[in-house]
């Protein structure tokens, strides 16, 4: 690839697929006009991308367009180069986006007669990772045939099971695919590891009708369960009140209240860590049954929350990450008041109000050895709390 080309200059996500040679096969579903995008998404978390695509899938969507996409000659036809024997060698890991049903049944019954499909045979033998994504019409989806040939072939491939929308069995989302190929073909840092994540602000109830909640993105607990996610992480999401939402390959539940998060944690599974960006109520006011007549003003009594974290630290024996916000005062009293968690706390994450809503954050990380100041966006500071999460679990 020429160094001029434009697959050489997308903007940089992320580096989970650093030199990791990746191969797209292509195949003849109309969802191949999606693969433009998903080749450059891989690009940027940095990944070598090779494309291999049928006759059928060039009819669809252009020679030219899938070059430019990965920034080199792709591969239509089997030469004496013998590509596939390359790619056994070579690929890390292998995507059919998109699987076509015919592409499907050619691949568990070892029908090797073009490009991708050969390609496909010979990484099943190299043991490559490969993920399948399948796309077609819905009904030829719901096919007895089909059904049995995506159950025998996910006995060696990750399938994406497609989205069903507008009677079509059509790809998933491209941020679904990156982070899927991410988990498998990425650093796996936290590999096997089971990670929860609690974040987002709660909401207490007025009455019936209002609350009292405040600003929490949920931007940070996002980003944390999608990048341990990415590490190969088994993640769960428990998010309050947000403005941002994980993916939809993110286990999510959602809680209103301080009492709905107090019963999920009496009834949670075992974690090996539990990292808590959430923006809790630390008072609850006193609900009146009905809706409080607005013509008069009125004044709320408010009792003293009880902390989560405690609760956290008595079921829970593994790591456990708690967050602490200040505001309108100096890092000296924010660290202040962050030392006193770790009482309950492995690590606590100190910030300061200014962070909410905000894409940048500067934190502390601190435990009872050091102090760090991190800057940055907030996908960069998830990936190095979760750096030393995952130096902690080995």
């Amino acid at each position: 690839m020429n160094k001029n080309h434009p697959a050489y200059n997308v903007n940089k996500k992320g580096d989970y697929l650093k030199n990791k040679k990746i191969w797209v096969g292509v195949t003849g579903s109309v969802s191949a006009v999606e693969t433009i995008g998903i080749i450059r998404e891989l690009l940027r978390y940095g990944a070598d991308v090779t494309v291999v695509a049928n006759s059928a899938a060039l009819e669809l969507v252009g020679e030219k367009a899938l070059e430019f996409a990965c920034g080199k000659p792709i591969i239509k036809e089997i030469s004496g180069q013998v590509e596939h024997v390359i790619a056994g060698h070579e690929a890390d890991l292998l995507m059919i986006v998109p699987c076509c049903a015919t592409s499907l049944g050619k691949m568990v019954n070892g029908i090797g007669d073009n490009p991708p499909m050969l390609i496909a045979l010979t990484c099943i033998g190299a043991r490559t990772p490969i993920i399948i994504a399948p796309a077609m019409d819905k009904n030829m989806a719901k096919s007895e045939i089909v059904q049995k040939n995506v159950k025998r072939i996910s006995k060696f491939a990750t399938v994406i099971e497609p989205d069903i929308i507008e009677g079509k069995a059509k790809l998933p989302s491209k941020d679904r695919l990156i982070a899927e190929a991410c988990k498998i073909a990425g650093p796996k840092t936290l590999a096997r590891k089971k990670l929860l994540v609690i974040g987002g602000g709660s909401s207490e109830p007025i009455d019936d009708i209002r609350v009292v909640s405040n600003r929490s993105s949920g931007m940070m607990a996002v980003s944390l369960a999608e990048s341990a996610f990415a590490r190969g992480a088994n993640v769960d999401l428990w998010l309050g009140n947000a403005t941002y939402n994980a993916g939809d390959w993110i286990r999510t539940r959602r809680f209103a209240s301080l009492s709905n998060l107090k019963a999920m944690v009496k009834n949670m599974n075992k974690y090996n860590a539990i990292i808590v960006p959430a923006a809790l109520s630390d008072f609850i006011p006193t609900h009146t049954k009905g809706k409080i007549d607005s013509a008069k003003p009125i004044s709320l009594e408010m009792k003293k929350a009880p902390k989560i974290i405690n609760s956290l630290r008595k079921k829970h024996k593994g790591l456990l990450y708690a967050f602490k916000l200040g505001s309108r005062i100096s890092d000296k009293e924010l660290l202040l008041k962050a030392k006193k968690l770790l009482k309950n706390a492995d690590c606590v994450i100190a910030n300061h109000s200014q962070a909410m809503d905000s894409e940048k954050s500067k934190v502390a990380i601190v435990d009872n050895k050091n102090t760090e100041w991190i800057s940055g966006n907030k996908k960069n500071i998830s990936g190095l709390i979760l750096n030393k999460i995952a130096s902690e679990l080995k």
